[in-house]
C-alpha cells in the first residue's frame, strides 16, 4: 500500500474516492449520506474538494492499492482562527472494508506525522454512535461531549460524540509501547 498526500486531484482519482466512498455509506451509512452519490453529485463533491485542498484547507491523506486505485483516504483541516491554530479536525476517515487492516495504522502514523508537521497539538473528531467509536478510543481518543440528534438514520435518532486527543500524547504512547493501540481501560479512566 503506498500513501501521500496530494494537492491536486485528477479526475481518476475523484472517481476512486467517490467509490471508495459509496462502497462505505452504502453498507454503513456513517459518512453522512445512505445512498450512493452517483456520478454527478460525487464529481461535484470532489470539485469542491479539490478546491479546498488547492487552497490548503484541507490535507489529503490517500492510500492506494497496488493497483494504483485509492483504497482509503482521511481528511484534516486546521481550525481556521488564530487563537485555534493548534488544533486540527480529523474528517472523511474512509477505509475499504477490504483494505482496512492494512490501512488503519500505519495510515494512522502518517495522519499523527502531518497533525506535526502542520503545528497542530490538538486532533478533534466526531463520531456517530453507530460508528467506529471504540475504534477511535483505542487509538487514544477520548470524548469531551455528545449531542443527541446528532443524525438521523431510518427514521430514529443517531447520538454523536466528540472526541480529542494530544498529539504529544499519542506520539508518546507509540514511543512507549510501539503502537498506535490503546488499552481502552486506560484511555476511558484517564478521561
Amino acid at each position: 500500500m503506498r500513501f501521500d498526500w496530494p494537492t491536486t486531484l485528477p479526475e481518476q482519482d475523484m472517481r476512486d474516492m467517490i467509490t471508495l466512498m459509496d462502497s462505505v455509506a452504502v453498507r454503513e451509512m456513517t459518512l453522512g449520506f445512505v445512498e450512493p452519490l452517483g456520478e454527478e453529485a460525487g464529481l461535484a463533491l470532489m470539485r469542491a474538494f479539490e478546491d479546498d485542498l488547492r487552497r490548503g484547507a484541507l490535507h489529503l491523506l490517500t492510500a492506494r492499492a497496488d493497483d494504483g486505485h485509492i483504497v482509503g483516504m482521511v481528511t484534516l483541516a486546521r481550525a481556521p482562527l488564530p487563537a485555534r491554530r493548534h488544533v486540527v479536525d480529523l474528517r472523511r476517515c474512509v477505509i475499504h472494508p477490504a483494505h482496512r487492516g492494512q490501512f488503519l495504522l500505519e495510515g494512522f502514523g502518517h495522519t499523527v506525522a502531518r497533525a506535526a508537521q502542520m503545528g497542530c497539538d490538538l486532533i478533534t473528531l466526531e463520531v456517530r454512535d453507530d460508528g467506529p467509536l471504540q475504534l477511535w478510543e483505542r487509538l487514544g481518543f477520548t470524548e469531551y461531549g455528545r449531542m443527541p440528534d446528532y443524525a438521523r438514520r431510518d427514521g430514529r435518532s443517531v447520538t454523536g460524540h466528540f472526541l480529542c486527543a494530544r498529539r504529544a500524547d499519542l506520539e508518546a504512547h507509540f514511543q512507549r509501547t510501539g503502537s498506535w493501540l490503546h488499552d481502552i481501560r486506560t484511555t476511558v479512566t484517564a478521561a
